[in-house]
């Protein structure tokens, strides 16, 4: 099962494949969003600039969320063990925050040493693209 700490300085992600729905945008800018402390990052396309999302570790919100990663993305992403990957999900903001989601079905796992990522989409993981952001006790 994939289940990693997600700390990381990573600053820049790389996608070889592109995003779904972004096939041009490959290099992509991370860095912190919100005030001091928080978990939410905002991850902006240095090739297109009208392209970004406020992504956020799964763990954060839902301590318990695990897959198992494919052998292929595994292979493209050069993953060996769980430690390597640092994983996001992306939320989707509302007009009140109580009601934003995660997409907790298309995580983004990135290779911590390489910086080389993939979105995966997994298969029937039982987990939601709208998955509530709930506040963590």
């Amino acid at each position: 099962m994939l289940e990693t700490d997600t700390a990381t300085d990573i600053a820049e992600i790389t996608f070889p494949a592109g995003l779904p729905g972004f096939p041009q945008a490959h290099r992509f800018d991370l860095a912190p969003w919100g005030p001091a402390g928080s978990p939410f990052l905002l991850l902006s396309s240095t090739e297109e600039p009208d392209v970004g999302f406020v992504v956020v570790p799964p763990w954060v919100f839902y301590p318990e969320y695990e897959f198992e990663l494919d052998t292929g993305t595994a292979e493209r992403l050069s993953l060996t063990a769980s430690e390597d990957a640092v994983v996001f999900v992306v939320v989707t903001l509302r007009e009140r925050p109580e009601d934003s989601t995660l997409n907790l079905l298309g995580p983004i796992v990135v290779n911590r040493h390489s910086h080389e990522a993939a979105q995966v989409v997994l298969p029937s993981a039982g987990y939601s693209v709208r998955a509530p952001l709930a506040i963590a006790s």
